[in-house]
């Protein structure tokens, strides 16, 4: 019994520097090889004894002897007593490890040599290396999956999404087609307004607020017209856009968000269609055009109305900017239209302001 103890103290002693294992779980290698058997884990916040060895600090070697009284001094240190016993004493290559060894030696469980990866220690030297030491911010042996666990885990779903759904009623459309009479009454209704929009999480760190993707956007009106002369006009408008967007969140709160967004749309259909009629005669034409408009959105969310379904209410302001419209058939009236073959007219630049209802799915 005594005999055992007094191993334990040497085999104790010999290892004598301390180290915390810094990661999550590490293996404790039979051998110096990643082939090798493990005989033992060591969890984060273990603390471990090395090879004392790890201690030397490589600093002083500059101020070695020279050669010649090098080769002197070993010869005198090969004559003593402590030579054999002591394997750290002779300096052997094979026994002396370094801080920047893949693999350190320590103790397992029962006493015998293991070795644990250097990239998964931290040594406490007890002098300014210590500040040198690099510890990994990412743990490579970390294998637990952050709370709260996707939905439907483990089968993978896409995030960072989001699709969005918006009717709206705007300010009316003043524009019109330049008559060459005055009109004695005007009848002007809101333009009914959808939107559908489709957006992805921006790549970068933006704590999931940034969003871009594109709009698709519908918009239909029809004002009226009383000239003097009994005559009437109808005009119905239809526009389709299609456009880049870019959003972000505000404010973001468990179940309410303010969404800052801004939409360029290219309406790639613009129709006006003039309808005038007096007595029993009518006439129609049509005229196309291409435009472009600004809009910026700000919109309330309300998270989980229903199951992954937002509510959403908001408001935006489109700029129109000035657009030539062409007539696509020829006119008979030379009193009612300005050309009765390639006629065309101009809008000016126009701000609306709308109001949005919806619904928006995100995950």
């Amino acid at each position: 019994m005594k005999k055992l103890f007094i191993l334990v103290l040497v085999c104790t002693e010999a290892f004598a520097l301390d180290a915390v294992v810094t990661v999550l779980e590490t293996p404790l290698f039979k051998h110096r090889s990643y082939e090798a058997p493990v005989v033992q884990y060591l969890r984060k916040g273990d603390v471990i004894k090395i090879h004392p060895s790890v201690g030397n600090d490589r600093k002083f070697d500059e101020h070695a002897p020279a050669p010649e009284k090098l080769q002197a001094l070993q010869k005198k240190m090969k004559e003593s007593p402590e030579y054999k016993q002591d394997p750290l004493f002779r300096g052997e290559t094979e026994n002396t490890y370094y801080i920047e060894d893949e693999f350190i030696p320590t103790l397992d469980r029962q006493g015998n040599t293991g070795y644990v990866l250097s990239e998964h220690i931290y040594v406490y030297f007890g002098d300014s290396r210590e500040f040198s030491q690099n510890i990994n911010k990412v743990d490579p042996t970390d294998y637990r999956l952050e709370e709260p666990l996707p939905k439907n885990y483990p089968l993978k779903n896409p995030t960072g999404y989001r699709g969005q759904f918006l009717v709206g009623l705007t300010q009316p459309y003043y524009e019109s087609y330049p008559y060459q009479d005055s009109f004695k009454k005007k009848g002007y209704t809101s333009p009914l307004d959808l939107n559908f929009t489709l957006l992805r999480q921006a790549p970068g760190n933006y704590h999931d607020r940034l969003f871009i993707g594109g709009t698709m956007n519908f918009r239909s009106f029809e004002n009226t017209y009383t000239f003097y002369d009994r005559r009437y006009s109808k005009e119905e408008g239809l526009k389709f856009g299609i456009g880049p967007t870019i959003s972000y969140d505000a404010f973001k709160g468990e179940k309410n968000r303010v969404n800052l967004s801004a939409t360029i749309l290219i309406n790639l259909f613009d129709q006006l269609k003039v309808t005038q009629s007096l007595d029993e005669e009518t006439e129609s034409r049509t005229y196309n055009a291409y435009s472009i408009a600004p809009r910026l959105s700000l919109q309330y969310h309300r998270k989980q109305v229903f199951p992954d379904i937002d509510f959403v209410v908001g408001t935006a302001l489109e700029v129109g900017t000035a657009a030539t419209y062409r007539a696509q058939d020829a006119g008979s009236e030379a009193s009612w239209w300005q050309h009765l073959g390639n006629d065309k007219f101009t809008t000016r630049t126009t701000f609306t302001l709308g109001g949005y209802l919806g619904i928006q799915s995100a995950y």
